[in-house]
């Protein structure tokens, strides 16, 4: 049977994706939202404290991936007041990966005296994107605004010529938010130029250039939508994942049934489900069970 429905209008949370040159105040412009979880993944906030402490936010200062999604995952199931995520910048948590995983890598072979020259290769890069990409989904998965920020690079073409500019992160994430914004400085305004809005057409929320302040995001997008209180997320527990890891190891699944469950769920670990989707594997193959007896 087919599964299609007709889709429903949602109002989203603001999910937004922001690059600058060094300097341009891409920590100024975040740090206008109130109420604000700020990750600061390179000491960028410790000259705003005052500006910080006004606004009702707090600053979590870490680079290292573990301690980043451990605090999102944090945010994304405790009750709390926060109304904004920061990630202020995305690169370096994208280059503590890659250093991670580097050193693993290289601990893995450290004894092997004919491994010279290591090329990590496929196997390297999926752990890097793999463990990226499981602190994306938790981020996106928040019932909060968000706002990563990413320094941005040159993009030469023929000949070395500089032909645009971008974003210094992972390859891919532009294709996660639905905003994406570069921001300039002009005078002393900062201006975000709109380099990616998701909508209908016709009906773009944000012009194409105009001044960064919260008072424009909230006239933009809306007030009531940003400043709207967070939801927790009730995940996967202890006692659901045990319970399950159990049932694998007596009722007989299809290794592809399983790989449809985390597909599904958006999901490469059991931990990553929620309550509700993990449940709905147990009732599955408890089903299966009563229909052996």
């Amino acid at each position: 049977m087919l599964k299609g429905k007709k889709p429903e209008i949602k109002e989203k949370r603001l999910k937004l994706f922001v690059y600058g040159t060094a300097n341009v105040g891409k920590t100024t412009a975040a740090i206008q939202f109130p109420n604000a979880y700020i990750i600061d993944t390179e000491k960028g906030t410790d000259f705003y404290a005052d500006t910080i402490n006004k606004m009702g936010s707090v600053v979590f200062q870490s680079s290292n991936p573990d301690e980043i999604r451990d605090e999102v995952k944090e945010l994304l199931t405790t009750k709390h007041d926060y109304r904004t995520l920061i990630i202020d910048p995305m690169t370096q948590v994208y280059n503590s990966i890659q250093d991670k995983w580097t050193r693993i890598f290289m601990e893995s072979v450290k004894d092997k005296p004919d491994a010279n020259t290591q090329d990590f290769g496929m196997r390297y890069w999926g752990k890097v994107k793999s463990e990226m990409k499981a602190i994306q989904r938790l981020i996106l998965a928040l019932d909060m605004n968000v706002i990563v920020s990413s320094h941005q690079k040159d993009v030469y073409g023929t000949n070395f010529s500089k032909i645009g500019v971008t974003f210094d992160s992972m390859k891919g994430d532009d294709y996660l938010f639905d905003l994406i914004f570069q921001i300039e400085k002009k005078g002393k305004d900062r201006i975000a130029k709109t380099v990616k809005e998701r909508a209908e057409v016709g009906k773009a929320k944000f012009p194409e250039e105009f001044t960064w302040s919260y008072d424009n995001f909230c006239q933009y997008y809306g007030k009531e939508v940003i400043e709207r209180k967070s939801t927790p997320m009730v995940m996967a527990s202890k006692e659901q994942i045990e319970k399950l890891t159990t049932l694998l190891t007596v009722v007989r699944i299809d290794p592809e049934t399983v790989e449809k469950w985390k597909n599904k769920a958006d999901a490469d670990t059991w931990d990553e489900f929620t309550g509700t989707q993990i449940q709905a594997c147990i009732d599955y193959m408890e089903k299966q069970i009563k229909g052996v007896k």
